[in-house]
């Protein structure tokens, strides 16, 4: 998986680079075994991989009147999709966090919508057999 990380308007630190790589590849962790058998079954044929790609832009943005001036956007790119996450709030910190929290979510839908469409190929299949 590859993880590129931006900045704008804020100096990225290798401290914040670091926690934010921590952060959010922690939240791949949820990138379902199955998405894996697929790339490897690819490059085995000799097929074009789509690669797992997580972007991440971290912004110092003007004040909302409400305190929040941090914002961190992430985009992952799957082979079948792309995630978009965006959270804004009053540290950097908290922002990345939020983010993590969204993406780890809307990984968890993905690999459910997988196991589904998988679960009902089985059922086409069975009822072929028939």
């Amino acid at each position: 998986m590859e993880v590129i990380i931006k900045s704008k308007n804020i100096e990225l630190t290798s401290h914040l680079r670091d926690y934010a790589e921590r952060k959010l590849k922690r939240a791949c962790r949820f990138i379902p075994a199955l998405l894996e058998k697929e790339i490897e079954d690819k490059e085995e044929v000799g097929k074009e991989v789509d690669r797992v790609v997580l972007e991440v832009e971290i912004s110092k943005v003007t004040g909302d009147g409400k305190g929040r001036i941090y914002r961190t956007r992430a985009k992952m790119v799957l082979p079948q999709t792309t995630l978009k996450v965006e959270d804004v709030a009053e540290t950097v910190k908290e922002s990345i966090e939020e983010v993590k929290y969204e993406l780890e979510r809307q990984i968890k839908d993905y690999k459910g919508k997988i196991e589904t469409q998988r679960r009902k190929g089985g059922q086409k299949a069975k009822r072929m057999r028939r």
